[in-house]
């Protein structure tokens, strides 16, 4: 593959690596003029349809998805049989191999920084309601200032050595970061990821996965049946409120699992700004066992024995609840409900202004002032993403603590997939980029593969995620480009291929004719006649004139010197195309004197040449101005 070249603009450099799926390798965009990583289908996939069909509905997915913590997806593409995606090229390195390179656990303010930023990922990734299915070290990158990239978002599905396919359905995933519920067979949703993420972080912790074992299915097994090893028991270091944090991300129970990417990164932000803040229910005993106190077994007991009673006693004393209340109400005193009213205008409050703050910052400040948020609806706007835009009950009014404030946030930016406009007549390619949220930019030109009138080439590809209203440029054939042949009769054959050559049109075929009347080495026809309008870069056939043998002679003999002799030597001229220059050189007393010049093809061959000499000579025959042959020859 290195120096092929895909989609006319992107040039393979080097193979940078490669999986069970696909080979990745570094390439040049020349249209854009920068660096980019392309993926390339491997070849025993591309017979298979609903392989191939799955990789080009899956990529283009991904191609949706723009964070800064995801490998951006530039374009999809096909040509023959080899189906790429070009991606952003990430200069750094896999987090696996981070984790070899420490030969052990990584920093924790590392681990949690790298966790943090696939937290983000993940987020958005849901959002766009994109399961990854297979989250491990090989696929988060490490940039060289620490950005963490997550890559194979969607598409890594194939099977190699580390990863499972049962036949009875899509269970897939690599072994070591399996979540049960993949093992299983069962649905899988956003929690499958953060399953997987919680193992990394294990790994990150104590540069160990939880589970191994001698084949990939043994692995899954022990995710299915086996308790995970706190962290700390393998690296100290690690605190026992960040040991709850994985344990819950890893949770055999999806029930007992973070429900989201973002409710793992708020609890990962509250271990690192505030330790004692974080609190983290009971697992359950899936991971952690828990003991029952012999209290709680005792009443349990006295319930299941006495539950008449029990309830008996339960209403017999809400009665006598209730109507000491009531007889506290009627002997109320003024001054008691002058109390009571105190009182609830302390349990007041004023709503405070939350629009253009972060979601997470609304609802802190809400939550400061005994208030709740509830998310009535979500817009596109130029406001970056969970931005608030508006509020109700406005800012300034008086609510009651505990009370419901409900925003509408930004979705972000809207943004469009742009739509495949190549080979489609340039209304019909201006109807579907309307169709996308999308605004053509015309670019005509000539072109010798597309009718006048059809997109012959776009930017950005097919795939890519945009923005709303993004211009995108198409390329609109005029057909192919027309020029009139000129007259090159009477022009000597240098002459006429300049004139040729300065219209866009090329020299064809040339054929010799001997002509008595027209100069040697001119132009006596030309294939198609002069005004002729043409497609330019076409050929244009030529005769040229050449002198005849008797005019030859006759002209060497009046101009020889005395005692000069004449004869004729044979040049078996080389197999090459096209029209060649022959020129025979006399070399004799250290003079070198041309004798004869013609213009042949490799038709003429051999070819008959009369030279003139005195005693012994060596002969020099040149081709197109080399040297083609020497000879001796006595006269």
């Amino acid at each position: 593959m290195v120096g092929k070249m895909l989609g006319n603009r992107y040039e393979i450099l080097e193979k940078i690596g490669e999986g069970g799926m696909a080979k990745v390798y570094k390439a040049k965009c020349h249209l854009l003029n920068r660096i980019v990583a392309i993926k390339i289908l491997r070849s025993e996939f591309v017979s298979d349809e609903e392989f191939v069909r799955r990789f080009k509905r899956e990529s283009q997915a991904a191609a949706s998805l723009s964070h800064p913590n995801i490998v951006s997806i530039y374009d999809v593409g096909q040509e023959g049989d080899i189906y790429y995606i070009v991606m952003e090229y990430v200069n750094g390195k896999t987090l696996k191999q981070l984790i070899k390179e420490t030969n052990g656990p990584l920093p924790i303010s590392k681990s949690l920084d790298i966790a943090r930023q696939v937290c983000r990922a993940l987020e958005h990734a849901h959002k766009n309601h994109i399961v990854h299915r297979d989250i491990k070290p090989q696929n988060i990158l490490v940039t060289d200032d620490n950005i963490v990239k997550v890559t194979d978002f969607g598409i890594a599905r194939a099977s190699n050595g580390s990863t499972i396919t049962y036949g009875g359905g899509d269970v897939l995933g690599t072994a070591y970061y399996f979540s049960p519920e993949q093992a299983k067979g069962a649905i899988i949703d956003e929690k499958t990821d953060i399953y997987s993420l919680g193992i990394v972080m294990y790994e990150m912790l104590t540069g160990k996965v939880p589970f191994e074992g001698e084949s990939p299915i043994s692995v899954a097994l022990k995710h299915i049946q086996e308790n995970i090893v706190p962290p700390s028991k393998l690296n100290p270091r690690v605190p026992y409120k960040l040991d709850k944090i994985v344990l819950k991300a890893t949770e055999k129970d999806i029930n007992y699992r973070y429900k989201s990417a973002a409710e793992l990164l708020k609890d990962i932000d509250t271990f690192i700004s505030d330790p004692d803040k974080l609190i983290i229910g009971d697992l359950t005993d899936n991971n952690v066992t828990r003991v029952m106190k012999a209290e709680e077994i005792n009443e349990k007991i006295k319930d299941s024995k006495l539950p008449s009673q029990r309830k008996g006693r339960k209403i017999l004393r809400n009665i006598g609840i209730a109507i000491l209340i009531l007889a506290l109400m009627a002997s109320l005193s003024y001054g008691t409900m002058y109390f009571l009213n105190n009182m609830a205008t302390a349990s007041e409050v004023k709503v405070p202004d939350i629009k253009g703050q972060t979601l997470d910052k609304a609802t802190t400040v809400l939550e400061n002032n005994n208030l709740k948020l509830n998310i009535s609806d979500s817009q596109y706007s130029d406001a970056p993403t969970n931005t608030i835009l508006s509020q109700d009950p406005p800012a300034g009014e008086t609510v009651k603590k505990g009370s419901t404030v409900n925003v509408v946030v930004s979705k972000g930016k809207q943004n469009s997939v742009v739509p495949n406009v190549i080979g489609s007549e340039y209304r019909d390619a201006q109807l579907k980029l309307k169709n996308s949220g999308l605004n053509a930019n015309l670019i005509w030109d000539y072109n010798d593969s597309y009718p006048n009138g059809y997109v012959y080439d776009q930017n950005p590809r097919q795939g890519v995620q945009v923005e709303y209203n993004t211009v995108v440029d198409v390329y609109v054939s005029k057909g192919p480009q027309m020029v009139t042949v000129p007259n090159v009769q009477n022009m000597s054959l240098d002459d006429a291929t300049k004139a040729l050559e300065d219209v866009g049109l090329k020299v064809g075929n040339v054929t010799t004719q001997p002509s008595d009347s027209v100069p040697d080495n001119f132009v006596i026809s030309q294939s198609i006649p002069q005004g002729t309008s043409i497609q330019k870069g076409k050929s244009i056939d030529l005769i040229v004139s050449q002198s005849t043998q008797t005019q030859q002679q006759q002209q060497t003999q009046t101009q020889l010197p005395q005692g000069y002799k004449t004869k004729e030597i044979t040049i078996n001229l080389p197999n090459q195309e096209g029209p060649m220059k022959v020129d025979v050189y006399v070399i004799q007393d250290g003079n070198k004197t041309l004798q004869y010049s013609n213009t042949y093809t490799y038709a003429d061959s051999p070819i008959t040449v009369p030279v003139a000499g005195k005693g012994n000579v060596i002969i020099e025959v040149d081709i197109n101005g080399n040297v083609y042959e020497t000879m001796g020859a006595k006269f």
